[in-house]
């Protein structure tokens, strides 16, 4: 019996979860309205305000020692300061190539990377981390696959976009199985990583474009300073979230991301799709399907095994 606490806690991370993810879900949007600027000035924009959020962020929560530590222990630790920088490389990479594809009218096709990300995660954890796999996980892959295979045989090229945005996100969840850090300061530090890069490009980016210092004379600036703060807050609510809800329960917010953005670009965006591009997509939901048919099944076999235990320890 769940008690009021654990029933509190639930909810709270359930809301947590859904913020986290609805705001992805609906950056697509917001990228939308800054598309009259580069995608690599909008992320060089994302990574410093970002950094200065995290900055505030770590002050009130009173973590600048812990910050300060962990960077001294970094740079005496050149194989955990290269995952780190992995996993920085690969979110920012995952951030311009999304940005890119809202700008240049290609959500649908962006939609699909993001709904195959579970399953290249998956991929990864079998490849790398030599994780067990069944039958059900194996289906779910080939589907996928088949999506993937169906559009590259149909229009003569594979969609790099999809599988870009797939790749990068599934290279940062593969490195954040090995960073050692608390999630704020990890986030932080990522995000300090980029930031020299991300300055200088915008000094360069100034010189080049001088209309570029202008934005924050108009609504512009204040778009791009809101990137940063809903690049680093979902990320924040999607941490405090899983830590008070099952990862089964994350599994299926997940995919608000990518139906969001489907919708969007499909409703919203007017992006054409034709009957091959659906047919790539069927695919990609039957593998879904399966794969969250698979999660479900785990789930209510480990619940039903650990009953008996619970209800002998209550007993004695």
């Amino acid at each position: 019996m769940i008690n009021a606490h654990d029933e509190k806690r639930m909810r709270s991370g359930v809301l947590y979860t859904f913020s986290a993810f609805s705001i992805w879900g609906f950056l697509t949007l917001y990228w939308k309205w800054l598309g009259s600027i580069s995608s690599a000035e909008v992320l060089a924009h994302r990574i410093v305000w970002a950094f200065v959020f995290m900055l505030v962020v770590i002050s009130v929560r009173k973590e600048f020692g812990a910050l300060r530590a962990q960077i001294k222990w970094l740079i005496h630790q050149p194989r955990q300061l290269l995952v780190v920088t992995a996993s920085s490389v690969s979110i920012s990479a995952n951030w311009i190539i999304y940005v890119w594809a809202v700008a240049h009218e290609h959500v649908i096709e962006a939609s699909l990377g993001l709904y195959i990300i579970p399953l290249v995660s998956m991929l990864m954890g079998i490849l790398f981390l030599k994780e067990r796999t069944g039958v059900w996980e194996i289906s779910s892959i080939i589907l996928a696959v088949i999506g993937v295979l169906v559009m590259t045989v149909r229009y003569g090229h594979i969609p790099w976009l999809a599988l870009s945005l797939a790749a990068t996100s599934g290279v940062y969840s593969l490195s954040k199985k090995f960073v050692v850090f608390e999630a704020y300061v990890g986030m932080t530090i990522e995000t300090m990583l980029m930031v020299p890069f991300a300055v200088v490009f915008l000094i360069f980016d100034g010189f080049q474009s001088p209309a570029s210092v202008h934005y924050f004379t108009q609504v512009t600036g204040l778009l791009l300073i809101g990137a940063g703060i809903l690049t680093a807050l979902p990320l924040i609510w999607f941490a405090e979230g899983a830590k008070r809800i099952p990862l089964t329960m994350i599994g299926f917010f997940q995919y608000m991301t990518p139906s969001a953005a489907f919708l969007i670009g499909l409703f919203i965006f007017r992006e054409p799709i034709d009957r091959i591009q659906l047919l790539s997509f069927i695919f990609i939901w039957l593998s879904i399907i399966v794969y969250a048919w698979n999660e479900l099944t785990k789930s209510a076999a480990t619940k039903s095994a650990c009953e008996p235990i619970r209800e002998k320890h209550l007993s004695n």
